[in-house]
């Protein structure tokens, strides 16, 4: 067969391209639905009809609000008839939404025909009390209480949260303008409705009403207690708040998708105590100490029965009060050591923190931090250069700072390296050379509490720190002694470095800025640990050197 002769046995080659083949074909793009079925699709939903049921409940509010205040303010009805009038076009409207609400499939409309009548009966009460002086407040607050408790009764059987919305928002947006500003009336009235729509919110996660009410709280407490200077009306209410929605939260944590974030809405409840009684500090403090023993109860007392990045919220509100409370318990000299005491008190209650341990010992360290740096600059840093501090009762203040400071730094230092034992030495160096520094400043503290003599309390102060740096030196250096490898290495740079700076202040520092006694007690008591380090080195190297050496 030649090259250019036909196979008889070969197929001629056909290529086949039909629609069906995926490989071979690209499918078209699906398009996405048209406005109309979008339209349409909401319609079927129910979405358009709950929108239009809420913009039915602000204008038909709106038109309430205007019955009981413009008309009034106009003269054109009777007290009587419009209260009367707004009364019973509210119940008509409520009643009317409870017997649609008879079928379930009519329920979103129904729930803005109830909610409507609801806000209306209470607007309607408020103004009774405030405009009208017909109810005193604690009648007036039942009352509201009551037909808030009745509509989102209905709200709980329908297990509709938007019908709780529709009543909560309207509320918090337009009482204020019934009561004529942020009364006392007005913040007890929210309170008493908080507290009323609890029950409702148990075992729902129904997490956008619990917001809304606590807004509704902490919004009029904070603008009465920034307003007024009333304090223990002002008490009464941060507590009250603090107690209703921190207790709210407790409840509803659980049942929540997300608790966490119902957690960190509580923490809200902590706004009313610091803007209370702001001019007295005291009273200010007490107030902020028992919203943070309120909140530690909640992130301790739920152990094991709340998920732990709730509690962990609780605390942080913890943590927020007690720092305001250190500003507000003293004046500028001594705020660094309450800051500083509270964050010892908190490193030692974190060895019992159990889960939320971690969260406490950084909360402590914060603080501690925080009172140590503000110790520096309320004149810690200036007394070591400067040899007449602006005060006795200033070098009070710093010993005291200096000690608390101390004993934090100790406890983080030894609860940081016991968490974490892979760093530990590198955390224990650290922590010794903070305490290094608080002791210096502590030494100049004391010397000037004890000495009146300011130039002899500078000079003595710092005689006492250059021995204390050489001790420190020292029992590095010998420490190292008992170590090996990588832990040796570091403890040895550490001790020389600490050594080192402690000859350079004696020639640079010392030499110069002190004199008589001091200088002497300065150099000598170097000298001798420098002696002593040496024989003890040389001890260990002649030791070493001694032992016979084996041949492989």
């Amino acid at each position: 067969m030649t090259s250019g002769s036909a196979d008889p046995h070969r197929q001629p080659f056909i290529h086949y391209q039909t629609t069906a083949d995926p490989y071979l074909t690209e499918a078209p793009h699906p398009t996405g639905p048209t406005f109309s079925q979008r339209l349409a699709k909401a319609a079927e939903s129910g979405l358009i009809g709950k929108v239009l049921a809420g913009v039915g409940v602000a204008i038909t509010l709106a038109g309430i609000v205007m019955l009981l205040i413009l008309a009034a303010q106009a003269g054109l009805l009777r007290p009587e008839i419009r209260t009367a009038g707004g009364g019973l076009l509210a119940a008509v409207l409520a009643g009317l939404g409870i017997h649609i609400g008879r079928n379930p499939a009519k329920r979103p409309g129904a729930a803005g025909l109830v909610a409507t009548g609801i806000a209306g009966l209470l607007f309607d009460v408020l103004a009774m009390s405030t405009f009208y002086e017909w109810l005193p407040p604690v009648a007036a607050l039942a009352a509201a209480g009551a037909i808030a408790g009745v509509g989102l009764g209905v709200a709980h059987v329908w297990n509709s949260q938007a019908m709780g919305l529709m009543v909560s928002i309207p509320v918090l947006l337009l009482a204020p303008f019934v009561t004529a500003g942020v009364t006392v009336t007005l913040v007890g009235f929210v309170l008493v409705y908080a507290a009323t729509t609890l029950w409702i919110q148990v075992g729902r996660n129904w997490f956008a009403l619990y917001a809304v009410n606590t807004a509704a709280v902490v919004i009029p407490a904070v603008i009465y207690g920034a307003m007024y200077s009333e304090p223990w009306i002002e008490t009464v209410i941060a507590i009250t708040a603090l107690v209703v929605i921190l207790g709210s939260s407790i409840l509803l944590v659980n049942t929540s998708s997300c608790p966490s974030i119902v957690a960190l809405i509580s923490t809200a409840a902590a706004l009313p105590m610091m803007f209370a009684v702001h001019d007295n500090g005291v009273i200010a403090a007490g107030n902020l100490a028992l919203g943070a023993a309120l909140f530690a109860a909640a992130a301790f007392g739920t152990y094991g029965r709340v998920d732990v990045d709730a509690r962990i919220m609780w605390f942080i509100g913890t943590a927020a009060q007690l720092l305001i409370a250190a500003g507000y318990l003293t004046d500028d000299t001594y705020q660094p050591s309450t800051i500083i005491t509270a964050g010892t008190l908190l490193a030692a209650a974190s060895y019992f923190a159990r889960d939320l341990q971690m969260p406490v010992r950084i909360t402590a360290t914060v603080f501690s931090a925080l009172g140590i740096l503000m110790l520096n600059g309320y004149g810690a840093v200036r007394q070591v250069f400067i040899a007449d501090p602006s005060g006795h009762s200033d070098s009070a203040s710093l010993l005291i700072g200096g000690l608390l400071g101390l004993i934090a730094t100790a406890l983080l230092t030894w609860s940081w390296a016991t968490e974490n034992r892979e760093i530990a030495l590198h955390l224990s160096v650290a922590g010794a050379l903070i305490g290094l520094w608080l002791t210096t400043t502590t030494c100049l503290s004391a010397a000037h509490v004890i000495v009146s003599d300011a130039e002899a309390a500078f000079r003595a102060g710092h005689a006492a720190a250059t021995v204390i740096w050489g001790i420190c030196a020292t029992a590095a250096l010998l420490w190292a002694r008992t170590l090996k490898g990588t832990d040796r290495t570091i403890v040895l740079g550490a001790g020389l470095s600490v050594m080192a700076a402690a000859i350079g202040k004696l020639f640079l520092f010392d030499l110069a800025a002190l004199d008589g006694v001091f200088r002497v007690i300065a150099f000598i008591g170097v000298g001798l640990l420098l002696l002593a380090l040496g024989v003890s080195y040389a001890q260990k190297l002649g030791s070493d050197e001694s032992q016979p050496v084996v041949q492989p």
